[in-house]
């Protein structure tokens, strides 16, 4: 016999192995039943899955508050545990090309991760965290990746390779990061059209005073508007096409574009003086695009970030 099964019959096999021809028979047909009892199921190997209902792609949270979650996780077999892990994305846009030389000791670059366990290994499990995600009132302002993973009662894991683990981004504020003002705001968002240069006015302001007053850098991107399925998340840069706008200004530049230790949006688009082509447009229009989105990302002295996102209505006659 080259292949056995070992399961609760074997003290029978021991017994019975050296018995008569008939018995023999008998062990063969247990063994090879409990087999094809095995192949009737197989082992889990299929990964929890999750959607998260808040927060929102592109949601903001004051430091000092917390941040609420909620999300429906579901595996076949049945839930064992769930992870919230929450780190800074400082370098997320930039590609680290404008990242602060000296930074606040006073703020700190908040991450979070912890484990919650999912009692009764329940195949469907709504889990909701109130205020167990506290922001610290000390934490520095910018974008920060909010990652969920789950894990089953097998041990399969959710993860980023397959893209079943879920990684959205947010945006923590505090008093002390830099305010940007667009003035010429047509309800909402800001209009362009075929032909015209394209101006975005108003200014951009620093509450700090003292050693880390001023700011470090900027950059203004304008791109295609891309969704990730919540309607107030502004959108995000798609990897299809390069921005229209991508104008990044470095610490010694900014002085450039400043009066009375503002920054003038004004100046900043008259140099970039971009104008939205016919060409452009025609292509836009063939792709049923009708908004474009603007991010304006400024950092301070201090290593705050703030990002800025303005919906672009393309306006045609």
């Amino acid at each position: 016999m080259q292949h056995i099964c070992i399961n609760e019959n074997s003290k029978i096999m021991k017994t019975i192995l050296f018995g008569t021809g008939k018995v023999f028979l008998i062990l063969s047909l247990v063994i090879f039943s409990s087999c094809d009892n095995n192949d009737e199921n197989p082992q889990d190997t299929e990964a929890p899955a999750i959607e998260v209902e808040d927060p929102a792609y592109g949601e903001y949270f004051e430091a000092g508050k917390s941040v609420h979650f909620m999300a429906m996780m579901t595996d076949n077999q049945g839930l064992a545990t769930y992870n919230v892990d929450i780190h800074n994305n400082f370098d997320g846009h930039s590609h680290g090309r404008l990242a602060a030389t000296s930074e606040d000791p006073s703020l700190i670059k908040w991450s979070f991760s912890q484990s919650f366990e999912i009692p009764g290994s329940p195949k469907n499990y709504e889990a909701h965290l109130h205020d167990e995600v506290e922001i610290p009132s000390e934490t520095m302002a910018g974008p920060y990746h909010f990652i969920v993973q789950a894990i089953d009662m097998e041990g399969n894991s959710t993860s980023h390779q397959d893209g079943s683990a879920v990684e959205l981004e947010i945006f923590i504020t505090n008093n002390s990061q830099p305010v940007v003002d667009i003035t010429n705001l047509v309800g909402d968002e800001l209009e362009i059209e075929a032909g015209s240069v394209f101006m975005v006015e108003g200014e951009v302001t620093d509450p700090t005073t003292g050693e880390y007053e001023g700011f470090h850098s900027m950059e203004i991107v304008l791109s295609e508007e891309h969704h990730e399925g919540h309607d107030h998340d502004h959108g995000r840069v798609t990897e299809d096409h390069e921005p229209m706008i991508d104008f990044p200004i470095e610490e010694g530049e900014m002085e450039n574009y400043m009066t009375d230790g503002k920054i003038s949006l004004n100046a900043i688009f008259q140099e970039i003086n971009f104008t939205l082509s016919q060409e452009m447009l025609n292509e836009l229009t063939a792709e049923e695009i009708d908004h474009l989105l603007l991010m304006v990302r400024v950092q301070d002295e201090q290593g705050n970030i703030t990002v800025e996102k303005v919906d672009v209505h393309i306006h045609q006659d």
